[in-house]
């Protein structure tokens, strides 16, 4: 049989405030194409199919379509990552569960799907899917009381548990696959920015799962084969999400298991690239000159021995079509004011120097004194309790409220109760209190 791997898409990612959307489409139609020629019998998804629980609708769109046109292919199974919501992945395999025959399943819990016309002998796909460190101890062992170890030692009790179970369905001629968004001890997280989940506390073992024929895995960005004694990859991510990822290929794997099991890649296309610059502004010129640039995010700073008015519009002038990540300009001959007092040596009011740092340092040149509403808006914002100019936030109702509630009280008439020098006593039927 023959296995298609793809892992982290992350469609809905943003780098800074830039859509991913194009780079995303590009790399599915890619990804579609490989899956179209090599033709499969199953295709793992190994977690993290969005960037965010509750992802865009173009996003959440762009995943079903793509899954759907997976599906038509081979069966398709995805697993949820760390950045997937458990409920929304419910909700889509209900309605994947409505289509006959039913080609696309969503798992978000540890279990075994069995395949009895994939191959000549049956399959049993064992599927975890990423699992907080704080519910380990849920799907560790039966009785959670009774569990004791780390986070490595109840995903390897679960791993053991899950396989056993592919091994008893797939019977002794069987295949036997593992899926998993988790992170592996060893494992190589690379440069990126997104390291979100990745780290000791996180860490697992590849212990036992050499009972399994391949191990699929999704969490880790960066394209590379598990440590340790398994057959495995993790796939990487579809596109480089972050500058961490720039120089990182990206592909799907393709995985042919006959009399013995042979791992491919096909490379997926990156997208627009990631390009770093640090130089001269005449540097710069020259490398986006004739539009060298265009198509290309860009992060770059700028060395100068005084401020480069219009910057980015310089680099629009060079490069029309290159989209801005970050620029910065560090100038070296930038003078460092001294904070000047007033007459009678006091340090100048936040008031004044926002109003200095607008007016120049803000910008880099002079430009005019911010409105009077900003200044009011900044002067509220910095206030500290007790200050005239500070937001009330309601308090003064709710005092004058409290203060009407403690009179009433101290004047005794709530619940029949009156107050005397050595305490509270209360009136029952029937009888008189002291005078």
């Amino acid at each position: 049989m023959k296995l298609l791997h793809t892992a982290d898409w992350h469609l809905g990612a943003k780098l800074g405030r830039h859509d991913r959307t194009e780079d995303h489409r590009t790399a599915l139609r890619a990804l579609l194409a490989i899956a179209a020629a090599e033709r499969p019998d199953l295709i793992v998804h190994a977690g993290d199919l969005f960037d965010a629980y509750r992802p865009p609708y173009p996003a959440l769109r762009l995943g079903v379509t793509a899954l759907q046109q997976l599906a038509r292919i081979a069966p398709t199974v995805v697993i949820s990552g760390n950045h997937d919501s458990g409920a929304l992945f419910d909700v889509l395999d209900d309605m994947a569960r409505m289509a006959s025959p039913r080609r696309l399943r969503f798992v978000t819990r540890p279990r075994v799907l069995e395949f009895d016309d994939l191959a000549e002998v049956p399959v049993a796909l064992a599927c975890v899917p990423f699992i907080p460190p704080g519910a380990i101890t849920d799907y560790a062992t039966a009785d959670a009381l009774r569990f004791e170890g780390d986070y490595a030692d109840g995903i390897r009790a679960l791993n053991d548990r899950v396989i056993g179970r592919a091994r008893e369905a797939a019977g002794p001629h069987g295949i036997v696959l593992y899926t998993a968004h988790l992170h592996v001890d060893g494992a190589r997280p690379g440069n990126s920015e997104r390291r979100f989940t990745v780290g000791e506390d996180h860490a697992t073992h590849t212990k036992g799962l050499h009972r399994a024929l391949y191990c699929a895995f999704g969490h880790i960005h960066d394209p590379q084969q598990l440590p340790g004694s398994a057959r495995g990859r993790y796939a990487g991510s579809l596109v480089p999400l972050d500058y961490g990822e720039s120089r990182q290929s990206k592909h799907a794997v393709v995985v042919t298991i006959g009399d013995d099991v042979r791992v491919g890649e096909r490379e997926l296309p990156p997208g627009r690239p990631l390009e770093s610059f640090a130089g001269t502004f005449q540097e710069l010129e020259a490398r986006a000159a004739n539009g060298a640039l265009d198509g290309c995010f860009l992060k770059a700073v700028v060395r100068s021995d005084d401020p480069v008015p219009d910057l980015a519009d310089r680099v629009a002038e060079w490069s029309p079509e290159c989209v801005i990540f970050n620029l910065v300009n560090e100038v070296a001959n930038r003078p460092v004011k001294a904070i000047a007092g007033t007459e009678d040596g006091e340090e100048p009011s936040i008031d004044d120097l926002f109003v200095e740092w607008r007016s120049t340092a803000a910008t880099g040149r002079a430009t005019k004194a911010p409105r009077d509403a900003v200044r009011a808006l900044l002067r509220e914002a910095v206030a500290g309790p007790g200050d005239e100019e500070g937001p009330d936030f309601g308090l003064t109702g709710l005092t004058v409220r409290a203060e009407g509630v403690l009179a009433a009280l101290r004047g005794g008439g709530v619940g029949g109760a009156t107050t005397r020098r050595d305490g509270p006593h209360t009136c029952e039927p029937g009888h008189q209190a002291d005078a």
